[in-house]
Formats: C-alpha cells, sequence, structure tokens
C-alpha cells in the first residue's frame, strides 16, 4: 500500500511540475523573437533615419532652384487623385512642377525609395507659397475635374470630403449649377423669401449592370405653396438632367466606397 501511494505522489509531482518544462521552453522562445523582432525594427528605423536624412538634404538643396509638390495617398491602398492633369495646369502657373502622387507604407520604420524627399519638397512649396494657397488651387483644380466629369461628384473619394460637408453640401451646390445651366424659371414662379427653403430631392439608383445613375424618385419642396403648380414642368427638366448627363460611373470605385444616391436642387 506504501508502494502504491508513493508511486501516486511521485507521478503527480512530475505530472504537473512537469508543466512548467514546455511553458517554459515557449517562454524562452517567445523572448527570443520578440529579442530578434526589436533588433530587426530598430535596424529598419536606424536606415530609415539615414535614408530621410538624405532625403531631406536633397530637398533643402533642390528647393533653392526649383519647386515641387506632391499628392499624398493614404498607404495601403487610399483612394487616387482624381485630377492630376488639373492640378499640374494649375501648379505650371505659379512655377510649380507637379510631382506625382506619393504613398508611403503601413509598416512602421519602412522607407521607401524618395518619399522623405517628396514630403520635404511639398513641405518647401508650401512654406514659399502659403499652406492655404496651395490647398486652394488642390480645390479648384478638383472643381474644374467635376466640372468636366459631373459623375465623379457620385464616387467618394477621400480627396473630395470635403465637398460632402455641411448644409448644404458643396456637392449639391455644383449639382444645382450644372442643373440651372439648361434651365429657366416658368412664368409666374414666385422666388423664396430665405435662400435654400424651397428645392427638390432627387434619389437615384445605380444599374448594377452598366453602373449608372437613374432616376428614382423625386421629393417637393416649396416655401411658397403657389409654385407647386410647377411640379410637372421643374420633373420633366429633371429627368432631362439625368437623362442627358449620362452619370456613369467607376465599377471599382463604386465597390469600394460606395454611391452617393441622392443630392437637392435648390431654387430661388
Amino acid at each position: 500500500m506504501k508502494f502504491y501511494t508513493f508511486f501516486f505522489i511521485f507521478f503527480t509531482q512530475a505530472f504537473f511540475f512537469g508543466q512548467d518544462i514546455p511553458a517554459k521552453i515557449t517562454d524562452s522562445l517567445k523572448s527570443a523573437r520578440e529579442i530578434e523582432y526589436k533588433k530587426i525594427f530598430l535596424e529598419r528605423l536606424k536606415y530609415y533615419k539615414e535614408q530621410c536624412s538624405n532625403d531631406s538634404i536633397k530637398a533643402v538643396n533642390n528647393s533653392k532652384i526649383e519647386n515641387k509638390y506632391f499628392i499624398y495617398l493614404t498607404a495601403p491602398s487610399g483612394d487616387d487623385f482624381p485630377a492630376k492633369k488639373e492640378l499640374e495646369e494649375a501648379l505650371k502657373n505659379y512655377n510649380i512642377i507637379w510631382g506625382g502622387t506619393m504613398m508611403g507604407s503601413d509598416i512602421p520604420g519602412h522607407y521607401i525609395s524618395d518619399l522623405c524627399y517628396h514630403h520635404y519638397m511639398s513641405y518647401f512649396t508650401e512654406k514659399k507659397f502659403g499652406k492655404d494657397f496651395i490647398e486652394n488651387i488642390v480645390r479648384q483644380s478638383l472643381l474644374n475635374h467635376l466640372n468636366k466629369n459631373h459623375s465623379v461628384i457620385f464616387e467618394y473619394n477621400e480627396h473630395l470630403n470635403w465637398i460632402y460637408e455641411g448644409d448644404p453640401q458643396l456637392a449639391d451646390v455644383l449639382l444645382s449649377q450644372y442643373f440651372f445651366k439648361n434651365f429657366r424659371y416658368p412664368k409666374g414662379y414666385q422666388y423664396s423669401s430665405k435662400e435654400n427653403q424651397s428645392f427638390t430631392e432627387v434619389t437615384l439608383e445605380l444599374d448594377e449592370e452598366n453602373y449608372t445613375l437613374k432616376l428614382e424618385g423625386l421629393n417637393h419642396h416649396f416655401e411658397n405653396q403657389q409654385n407647386e403648380q410647377f411640379i410637372p414642368y421643374f420633373e420633366k427638366k429633371i429627368r432631362n438632367f439625368i437623362k442627358s448627363s449620362k452619370f456613369a460611373l467607376s465599377r471599382q470605385n463604386v465597390m469600394r466606397n460606395g454611391v452617393k444616391k441622392s443630392f437637392k436642387i435648390y431654387y430661388k
């Protein structure tokens, strides 16, 4: 009996204390990996700082003889900048070279060739001309692009987030302007006493076969009820506007960011 008791106690101790051996090995391996990862990261960071320092020196020297500007794209898969051609033309008026777009890395401390150079060249250009001045050029370039490509308004893009802000949205104001290029108020229409009080909310649906937008519904709001007699006239003009504009969207952009499916046309 004593033998079995001894054997049971010995086996139990060996089993439970033996569990510490694999755990200690695992902890040791984990610690070794962490040390190795830290070493790799510090080496990468050192290389990044060295290369970035060289880029900054290059940018300091080059900025004395030329102005360059780049648009930054969010890593790893940010939206492309849609108004490259328009921005290049606009910058040229101020003797600024359009450098193109640049994308960094979402890996901490990872160096990408010339990334810091592009950053510093843009920084020095903004410092020379003023950050607000450059931003206004960029935004005006985007507006010029939208004037020629109305469909882009319906494709959400991080470079165009600012046109969807506020009430009314600038996106809706732009679409209203495009609508009124071929519109005349009917005789007898009473103008509103306050701005943006009379409008039609236009709802669209996406044709997923050819990725075009078509009219789904109209909801009218008139400050002066007498103007409701002109609803058939307004609806005819809006339908013609939607049909003639041919809002054809990029399938890739729609799949990635979604689509704006409504807007408001504001009346006087």
